[in-house]
């Protein structure tokens, strides 16, 4: 307890930029808060603050530290609470990461829901078209469309994802519509950058088998795209440039609206960015998942149902 009496005063220290403002925060004399720093400083052998006669801020290792320090004061005060059996409420910061393209076109919207059920939760949200590693950047979960989760994660399973061949109407008028799977290496197909073979496009049909096509074939065009996010390249298709292969947590809208047609329908997209066929909730293992975790999972298990609602069909639709 006394290691993280004196996290807690560091902590302090950080937020207030100074050792008076934190002693003021504790409740307790500036003397004390600093002989606190230096302990911990002493125990950890390294220099957690730059000190000046007008300010203090951390060093690079006071940083991390601080991260650190929230995350552990964090999960004491969800074990304080759970030990005083006030467990139906979850509270604190809620740090959760997910792609820039679900996190706008669907976790957004959701997430207003959630925080107005759980008004004594905050909700940081961090998009990022990345890996996220959860115990070096301090995240509680990871939302992670993935065909396979990280080994050493707990992962939940919350939906499945699916992908469609589309292009707007209007390049379909101009270009016309791939009657075979081979047809589409004539037309400008538009590639998600992050893929290890980007050109290559491989569909399955339950009759006919699995085919590659080669996306940057005999016609190349210069107005063709290639992008690193799944929203990049739905704008794109919407403005006629081609051919893409996107999730339908992206294009099920523009898809029921018909801003987009869904090309090929018998020829399911697999492989490449179609590999991320289901979206995991992603965390650290414990013992006892803290609480504002669970109830996170646990809206989302609701509101994605055993269909999502971005594939979803409205019951005036043929």
């Amino acid at each position: 307890m006394g290691r993280l009496e004196d996290l807690h005063a560091f902590a302090r220290v950080v937020d207030a930029r100074g050792f008076s403002g934190a002693a003021r925060l504790l409740g307790t004399t500036k003397s004390a808060v600093s002989k606190q720093v230096v302990r911990l400083e002493d125990q950890l052998g390294t220099r957690l603050l730059h000190r000046t006669t007008r300010s203090v801020s951390p060093t690079a290792e006071g940083r991390a530290v601080y991260e650190r320090a929230l995350r552990l004061l964090e999960d004491s005060r969800a074990l304080d609470a759970e030990l005083a059996g006030r467990r139906d409420e979850p509270s604190g910061v809620l740090r959760l990461s997910t792609s820039t393209a679900f996190g706008n076109l669907q976790f957004t919207a959701l997430a207003a829901e959630f925080c107005t059920r759980h008004p004594q939760l905050q909700l940081v949200l961090g998009l990022n078209d990345r890996y996220v590693d959860l115990a070096e950047e301090g995240f509680d979960v990871v939302l992670r469309l993935t065909g396979k989760p990280s080994e050493g994660l707990v992962a939940r399973r919350l939906a499945t994802m699916r992908f469609v061949l589309c292009a707007a109407p209007a390049y379909l008028a101009a270009h016309g519509e791939p009657q075979a799977v081979t047809d589409i290496a004539a037309h400008r197909c538009l590639r998600f950058g992050h893929l290890q073979s980007p050109d290559r496009w491989r569909f399955r049909h339950a009759e006919l088998g699995e085919v590659a096509v080669e996306t940057r074939g005999a016609l190349r065009f210069e107005s063709g795209l290639t992008a690193n996010s799944s929203e990049s390249l739905r704008v794109a298709a919407l403005a006629g440039m081609g051919l893409a292969v996107l999730p339908t947590y992206a294009v099920g809208a523009d898809l029921r609206a018909g801003r987009l047609r869904a090309v090929l329908p018998g020829w399911q997209p697999v492989g490449g960015l179609a590999d991320a066929d289901t979206l995991y909730a992603v965390y650290l293992p414990s013992r006892h998942p803290a609480p504002k975790v669970r109830a996170l999972i646990d809206f989302l298990l609701e509101k994605l149902g055993d269909v999502p609602p971005w594939d979803r069909r409205d019951d005036s639709q043929p």
